[in-house]
């Protein structure tokens, strides 16, 4: 049954993300869906760090189900990527949708994180600057650095 947040009982949470995981032999996958905010982000991060603990080499988290994250999300990814580095793995995010990788660009922190496109969904080379219409032309274009390590075997994996 679906309720509007006027109608729900109040005592019922509303699921607004869910996590699922799956154990690999190297690395572990996990999937998001839904919206990372403020309200489930402790939720959020305890499957994820349970996640990359469970894992030998990391944890590659797909993110084409996510269809909204606040700085409480970006802050968690962040901090999961410290956890991963300072173990010795990798955190690899896979299939931003165009919200999120805004926020990235916004924040400036895409250069920070590891992020692997599917070959179908990579954009044109073009795509990946921004013209610069009227004041200095003189000026590179912006380019948008999102790190993408092909040494890590994606494909390989149940």
């Amino acid at each position: 049954m679906t309720y509007s947040d006027r109608e729900r009982d109040p005592d019922t949470p509303m699921v607004t993300v869910a996590v699922a995981v799956r154990p690999g032999p190297q690395r572990t996958r996990a999937e998001i869906s839904g919206e990372i905010d403020a309200d489930n982000c402790g939720k959020v991060r305890d499957a994820l760090n349970a996640a990359l603990d469970a894992s030998t080499a990391g944890l590659d988290i797909d993110l084409s189900a996510l269809t909204f994250c606040d700085c409480s999300g970006l802050h968690l990814l962040l901090d999961l990527h410290l956890t991963a580095t300072t173990t010795g793995k990798t955190l690899v995010l896979h299939a931003p949708r165009p919200q999120f990788t805004r926020l990235l660009d916004l924040t400036d922190t895409a250069p920070l994180l590891t992020i692997h496109t599917s070959p179908a969904h990579q954009p044109h080379p073009h795509d990946a600057h921004y013209p610069i219409t009227g004041g200095d032309t003189t000026r590179p274009t912006h380019h948008r650095p999102h790190a993408i390590d092909p040494a890590i075997a994606y494909d390989h994996e149940p």
